[in-house]
């Protein structure tokens, strides 16, 4: 009973739960590695490999978070698709030129009811996925930060079948100019996720990506008596390629508008190109002082439409 157990009900989970994952899974273990999360990213379409984002670039390139001004706590959560939901939770710490990061992230599919024909009944979680982190990222000269991240995963499936694995991330991040970046990572190498015998290729996925920002001309755009004191837009282009998946691109932008009051006002709109079931996202973001709340949208052909929200604290 047990070998039944853990070899069919986790096929079972997955057939009856195949609807939440046809976006998010793909040929390789762990799709919760494959799938960032967290909503200033998410508004730029997910293309965010060439930008300095703090914690949340752990998703995209570990050398993000070099560039880091302070230190910082970071709060983010995603609903999944059909149910269930993700969260991130990490905090950069600024050690001169070092930033040292840990974080957590984790999935939460939903629970499902199981009826099967040997008489096994009952409410189960049907995935259940955790990832620790530990992150480093040092800025070599005012120009370059290099990065890598070491995760720990484990996987639960109908909490019956279970499996580990241990990753890599590597990654880079030039400033080429002032206003331009080149971002560049590899990341998830390591082990193969098993379940018993059966395994699956960890999600190896290149990265590579731009970032420009440009200023615009007050005089010219805005009416210096408006409440407008600032603003500039941020352009992202990215590429990404998971093993035995084709490599996608994706395209971003954000405009920043410092209010009166300090309060910095972020709008976002992204673009994934060739995905089956994504396309748009947007996003809105707001800052006072050390507090950063953003909110985003992710729009999906047939699915449920992705709500991610997040919080960080810089001190």
């Amino acid at each position: 009973m047990r070998i039944f157990a853990a070899v069919f009900l986790p096929a079972a989970v997955f057939a009856l739960n195949a609807g939440r994952a046809r976006a998010d899974s793909g040929l390789t273990g762990a799709p919760i590695l494959t799938r960032p999360i967290g909503a200033r990213s998410s508004g730029m379409g997910r293309s965010f490999t060439a930008v300095a984002g703090g914690a949340e670039s752990l998703m995209y390139n570990p050398a993000g978070p070099g560039f880091a001004p302070r230190s910082e706590a970071y709060l983010a959560y995603m609903n999944g698709l059909g149910g269930g939901g993700y969260g991130l939770a990490a905090a950069p710490l600024k050690l001169g030129t070092f930033v040292l990061t840990p974080a957590f992230l984790y999935y939460n599919s939903g629970e499902i009811n199981l009826n099967l024909s040997d008489g096994t009944q009952g409410a189960v979680t049907a995935e259940l996925d955790k990832v620790v982190m530990l992150s480093g990222a040092f800025l070599s000269g005012p120009r370059l930060a290099l990065g890598g991240t070491v995760k720990f995963t484990s996987i639960n499936l109908a909490e019956t079948a279970s499996a580990s694995a241990r990753h890599f991330d590597l990654g880079l991040l030039y400033r080429v100019t002032e206003a331009l970046n080149f971002g560049a990572a590899s990341l998830n190498n390591g082990d193969a996720v098993k379940f018993e015998e059966q395994g699956a290729p960890a999600p190896a996925t290149l990265r590579s990506g731009l970032a420009y920002k440009v200023a615009l001309d007050l005089p010219n755009l805005l009416d210096r008596s408006a409440d407008v004191t600032y603003s500039d837009i941020f352009l992202t282009s990215d590429w990404s390629r998971t093993v035995k998946e084709k490599g996608y691109f994706q395209a971003g932008f954000e405009m920043n508008m410092e209010l009166s009051g300090m309060v910095m006002l972020r709008l976002r709109a992204g673009y994934l190109f060739d995905r089956p079931e994504e396309n748009l996202t947007f996003g809105l973001g707001i800052q006072k002082g050390q507090w950063n709340f953003s909110f985003g949208y992710e729009a999906s052909k047939d699915l449920n439409v992705r709500y991610p929200v997040s919080l960080t604290r810089g001190f």
